[in-house]
């Protein structure tokens, strides 16, 4: 009887054991599974921000030159402006004509 009750017990605790064994292995692939996902997951976010990285640099870089063409139109405009300050408007030839002779109504 002893030894039926040891051979039980032996027989259970190999069950358990092996039980135990099987659930530690499933964990671990599901673990695994998750692990790789996750880190899948990180590689994609590391290209986006890679990507918005290098966009955000053209982006400044687009600013600066746009910025540097704007001065340099706003100093061409200065430049024209001043110019045509001695640039002189000559008179219309009907203006010229009404004031270098008075006109005379023909009733006089």
């Amino acid at each position: 009887m002893r030894n039926l009750l040891r051979d039980k017990k032996s027989r259970a605790s190999n069950e358990t054991e092996q039980a135990s064994i099987e659930v530690s292995s499933l964990i671990s692939q599901i673990s695994g599974k998750s692990v790789r996902e996750i880190d899948h997951l990180i590689e994609g976010l590391e290209g986006v921000r890679k990507k918005l990285d290098n966009e955000g640099d053209r982006i400044q870089r687009d600013i600066g030159a746009y910025a540097t063409f704007s001065e340099s139109i706003i100093e061409l405009t200065k430049i024209v402006s001043d110019g045509m300050t001695f640039i002189k408007v000559p008179r219309m030839v009907s203006e010229a004509k009404d004031v270098a002779s008075p006109s005379v109504s023909p009733a006089d």
